[in-house]
């Protein structure tokens, strides 16, 4: 039903009185005017309502109306509505009082005008979904008739008793004429005594009839073309079989409603599917959006302006500046971090290929775009769907899943290397050693032997690394409690290290997991010498464990369920934005090599233990504020143990 605001639509030419105003007065003024009611005044504001029904009312109960005041038979429980309220909200109001008129009132309650059952109707605009209704769904089957030579008063008798608003006039059941309260009311006017009129003398000729087959559409149209409220409708033989008023009409709209409903959407479905402009009309749509947490859908005119979205859009676009609805789609494109939205691009590539998928990075998360164009019978585009996820949870195990091939074909060549290379280093000490002891001390060479085999020893440190990354692979499991490690062991750094102070917070009840515990302690002893090495000047170095549930939400790239977490954290210089995505791979390293730090394999080596052990590590750090790497490994079981270690 349209939003139409009901100040556009009701009448402001209203007849208002006092209430103190005899009713033959207020009688004459109706039938002057044409008016079906009188609105009682007092200070500007409505205190009554007098209407064509309640004339007729009295003067059938009564002998005359002389001595009758307005106050006497106006009704002063007003069904009033604000000049700020909707076409519905109007309709509502009339629909569910049964009443004919509504008291329009402004913001300081005075009378403002009167919206009355014809003023609703013509401005419903209901024509486009009331036309699959034809009058035999909406009539009143119930026709109160008269023969020609009724009288007046029982007309009047019968108008009451059934409370009825007019009597068809038959002969041998096809109208030949109408009385309406009206006609009552200006007959009242001109004559005073009515009781010697009959029918035939006054009533109006010829009756407006329709078939039983009209479309209610067309009926409203000639009530409103030819200002009447009541049509009587007859079969072929022009006999009377029933009549619809417009409060028939109006009271029907709400009853057929949810039958329209159905009715459009069996007849449009195909349509519904090709054009978003119907789409916008029905629930379906509304359901589809709101159904989708996970996967952004919008639906977009053809120059890219957003008509509807779900939930999941805002959330997925980070969106928080109000509603999407008129944007165009470019706004939720802003902030790419890679090449930018163009809707050209999608234009050329719809026609062309059907659909367009992108790809763009908004706040460090990966976005994944797929358009399609919605065409008409015409294949011309009218609109776009557009469905957008969040994949950058995809994308991180794809990353991890490349890194463990990479660590797996590493770790076999360094074997072979390791091999080949330590019967070298053995041969070459060997040589060293026998040279030396050969040679005085005092000897000029002696020092140069003495600095190779440093080197040498450097070299042979090396190949036991690479010996130990290409081992990984076959872990000694057992059941693991992280209270029972001895950690102490880990923080036992080099003496260039002294400085460094190593802190465990390891609770009270942490869950079991499976691992090697040789391998983890090395984990730890690796992750400890690597924050030491960040902390030249000194510093702390604090671990911490927890219990955690991953869910999927937290976008780690681990299988849902419950995980011991251990942080590593130290206070020193941090790691570079840049350098993060390769601080896990072999050989990569931003320190100066050395005996004690830069073979670029200690953060490699955890990478692969974890990851051998089903877990998982990464690392969160900020240059000049240090560095925490998080370790995460599944739980063999949910019983907690009841040991503690500080």
């Amino acid at each position: 039903m349209k939003k139409i605001p009901v100040k556009k639509i009701y009448t402001t030419d209203v007849i208002s009185v006092s209430p103190a105003m005899p009713l033959a007065e207020a009688a004459l003024l109706m039938g002057r005017h044409k008016i079906s009611c009188i609105i009682a005044v007092e200070n500007k504001k409505p205190v009554g309502i007098f209407t064509e029904r309640d004339f007729i009312r009295t003067i059938s109960t009564s002998r005359g109306i002389s001595g009758l005041r307005v106050s006497d038979i106006m009704k002063s429980s007003l069904i009033k509505a604000s000049a700020d309220a909707t076409l519905y909200e109007a309709y509502d109001l009339i629909e569910t009082n049964g009443i004919r008129h509504l008291v329009i009132v402004d913001s300081k309650g005075r009378l403002a005008g009167v919206a009355t059952q014809t003023d609703v109707m013509k401005h419903l605009g209901m024509e486009s979904f009331i036309e699959v209704k034809d009058i035999s769904k909406i009539m009143s089957k119930n026709v109160v008739t008269v023969m020609p030579d009724a009288t007046i008063e029982d007309i009047l008798s019968k108008m009451v008793s059934c409370s009825i608003s007019c009597v068809v006039v038959e002969e041998k059941m096809r109208p030949v004429g109408i009385l309406t309260e009206r006609d009552i009311v200006r007959l009242y006017n001109e004559s005073g005594d009515v009781s010697k009129l009959t029918a035939g003398d006054v009533m109006r000729t010829p009756v407006e009839t329709i078939p039983i087959e009209m479309p209610v559409h067309k009926a409203v149209s000639i009530m409103n073309h030819k200002k009447i409220r009541r049509l009587v409708v007859a079969d072929r033989r022009k006999k009377i079989i029933g009549i619809v008023t417009q409060t028939d009409v109006i009271k029907r709209v709400e009853e057929h409603y949810i039958e329209f409903l159905k009715e459009i959407m069996s007849k449009k479905e195909a349509l519904l599917h090709e054009n978003i402009k119907m789409l916008s009309e029905k629930v379906v749509l509304d359901n589809l959006l709101r159904s989708s947490t996970e996967t952004a859908i919008l639906a977009l005119d053809a120059d890219f302006r957003i008509l509807y979205y779900n939930t999941a859009t805002e959330n997925i676009f980070e969106w928080n500046k109000g509603g999407l609805a008129g944007q165009n789609i470019t706004e939720l494109y802003l902030n790419a971090a890679n090449e930018k939205f163009s809707t050209r691009r999608v234009q050329q590539e719809t026609a062309a290929e059907g659909m367009f998928r992108d790809f763009v990075v908004l706040g460090g998360r990966h976005i994944e775009s797929t358009i399609t164009a919605i065409r008409d019978d015409k294949n011309e585009t009218v609109g776009y769907m557009v469905l957008a996820r969040d994949i950058t949870e995809y994308k991180r195990l794809e990353e991890e899943s490349v890194k463990a091939q990479k660590l797996e074909s590493i770790s076999i060549l360094a074997g072979g290397l390791a091999h080949d290379f330590n019967n070298l280093i053995t041969g070459i000490l060997s040589c060293l050693s026998l040279a030396k002891s050969v040679m005085a001390p005092q000897h000029t060479a002696y020092e140069s032997l003495l600095m190779a085999e440093k080197a040498a020893n450097i070299a042979s440190d090396l190949t036991h690394q690479l010996t130990t990354f290409s081992r990984i692979g076959n872990p000694d499991i057992t059941s693991v409690n992280l209270a029972e490690i001895p950690l102490d062991a880990a923080c036992v750094l080099p003496q260039d290290f002294n400085k460094v102070r190593c802190d465990f917070l390891i609770p009270d009840g942490l869950w079991t997991f499976r691992a090697d515990e040789t391998q983890i302690l090395r984990v730890f002893n690796n992750l400890v010498v690597n924050a030491a090495e960040a902390m030249p000047g000194g510093g702390s170095v604090t671990v911490t464990a927890k219990n955690i549930t991953v869910k999927h939400r937290d976008g780690l790239p681990l299988p849902y369920g419950p995980y011991v977490k251990i942080s590593i954290k130290d206070t020193g210089t941090g790691i570079k934005k840049k350098h993060l995505p390769k601080i896990f791979d072999p050989y990569f390293s931003t320190k100066h090599r050395g005996k004690t730090k830069g073979a670029g394999l200690g953060l490699a080596i955890c990478y692969a233990i974890i990851r051998n052990h089903n877990g998982y590590i990464s690392v969160d750090s900020e240059e000049g504020k240090g560095s925490t790497f998080y370790v995460y490994l599944p739980v063999e079981e949910m019983q907690p143990e009841n040991s503690i270690r500080k």
